[in-house]
């Protein structure tokens, strides 16, 4: 009985231990909380405040634009843009140049 406890005493609980720490630095490292997944996390957090900043700036554009058609002050030039974006009207004084010509004109100049 005395060799017994003796061995368990010298070999087995100092391999236990060993054991024991192994798992918990290979969990460290590669297990559903360790080093790769922080990595793979933070990479996805970067993107997202990527992401964040795009749309904050296009909420800032759209704040603008909904300020300048707010009807308390309204820019004509602004109505008058939109106005003619929306129904597709042209002034007398305005010069329309039809897309394909314009792309010509465009491809034309490049080859200079």
């Amino acid at each position: 009985m005395g060799l017994s406890w003796r061995l368990m005493r010298d070999i087995f609980a100092p391999a236990f231990f060993i054991c024991w720490i192994a798992y918990f630095a290979y969990e460290a490292a590669v297990g559903a909380t360790g080093m790769r997944v922080l990595r793979s996390v933070s990479a996805e957090v970067d993107a997202r405040r990527a992401e964040v900043a795009a749309l904050s700036a296009e909420r800032r554009r759209l704040e603008l634009t909904a300020a300048q058609l707010n009807p308390a002050s309204l820019d004509p030039d602004m109505v008058d843009e939109k106005i003619r974006s929306v129904l597709g009207f042209a002034a007398e004084e305005d010069l329309v140049i039809p897309r394909d010509q314009l792309d010509e004109a465009i491809a034309k100049e490049d080859r200079r």
